[in-house]
């Protein structure tokens, strides 16, 4: 099947992952996607900052009511003129009290009130999830992968597995990659050996260097016999090349760095090299000495290299 040449759109970004909550009052059921309207019954969704907001004002309107309540009974049943100033004089200061006191702990109430929500309604927001995904799969079955794409990120926030990873790696698999997307990969790498995100991950890769991570370093090491096997020897070096980007990489996985210096593109190595020349205090290990002897004798002819070693401080 041809891939689709589709635009997926990035990831909804929040300050908190309680924002991307809401709810449809109607259906009484949870969301996560980015739609403003429910798939089921067209309500607008409303979301839990709100119902949170909603209910905060609520207990602050029953308290203050209890207040007058209380102030009311005490004017009442003064018998006195005296006992009835002292029951205002003490009804105010009570309302000043409380008005301060709440203006004090207002946004810790508030966040108190939203914690006792979501975990009152936490059933309700599961069932709310994996309603979401069946909407994802619906997509799939009706070929529209860029939307079943977009719902599986959504959800990847609150359901981390390799079920939901597989399927969104399954639905990039079907879209036609480009340099111009907001592609992820650190987020996708499975707990195991997979094909399909070796096939997506090694598209993503040449497209984007910066998407190659510690986390996905550590992963081509681990299974680094599977992938050789099925990808060929080209899938580690394009690798290893791209974990010359970072010093800290470097310093990491210098034993997986000198397995191909032999096999480094000229400019990935010529990275390394100024690197490791930048920092003659750092403890490279064997690395430098390595990666000095392997550009002198595949590129000793090029006058980058030559200038750089001209100028390094000789490797003792």
């Amino acid at each position: 099947m041809a891939k689709q040449a589709v635009q997926i759109s990035g990831k909804k970004r929040t300050l908190h992952l309680f924002q991307k909550l809401k709810m449809c009052k109607k259906c009484n059921r949870y969301s996560v996607l980015k739609d403003e309207t429910c798939p089921k019954c067209g309500s607008t969704y409303t979301y839990a900052e709100q119902l949170a907001r909603s209910l905060f004002r609520t207990k602050l309107l029953n308290e203050a009511a209890m207040i007058l309540i209380l102030v009311s009974l005490g004017i009442i049943f003064s018998t006195t003129l005296d006992s009835l100033y002292y029951c205002l004089i003490a009804g105010v200061l009570f309302c000043i009290g409380y008005v301060v006191m709440t203006a004090m702990f207002l946004k810790s109430e508030y966040y108190l009130q939203l914690e006792k929500l979501l975990e009152s309604d936490s059933l309700r927001i599961q069932r709310g999830i994996m309603f979401d995904s069946e909407q994802a799969r619906i997509d799939i079955r009706e070929n529209r992968v860029a939307d079943a794409y977009d719902k599986l990120t959504e959800i990847s926030d609150f359901i981390k597995n390799d079920q939901i990873r597989i399927r969104r790696i399954m639905a990039l698999n079907d879209i036609e990659l480009r340099k111009d997307m907001e592609l992820e990969l650190d987020s996708l790498v499975p707990s195991a050996y997979d094909k399909d995100f070796m096939n997506y991950a090694l598209e993503a890769i040449r497209l984007d260097r910066s998407l190659v991570t510690r986390n996905v370093i550590g992963y081509f090491i681990d299974y680094r016999y599977e992938i050789e096997r099925d990808f060929g020897l080209d899938a580690l070096i394009n690798v290893a090349g791209s974990a010359v980007r970072a010093k800290l990489y470097i310093q990491e996985f210098a034993g997986f760095l000198l397995e191909f210096l032999e096999y480094l593109p000229k400019d990935r190595l010529l990275r390394l090299c100024r690197i490791l020349e930048a920092d003659p205090e750092e403890n490279w290990g064997p690395l430098k000495l390595r990666a000095r002897q392997t550009a002198e004798r595949r590129f000793g002819f090029d006058p980058e290299f030559r200038e750089l070693y001209r100028t390094a401080v000789p490797v003792q």
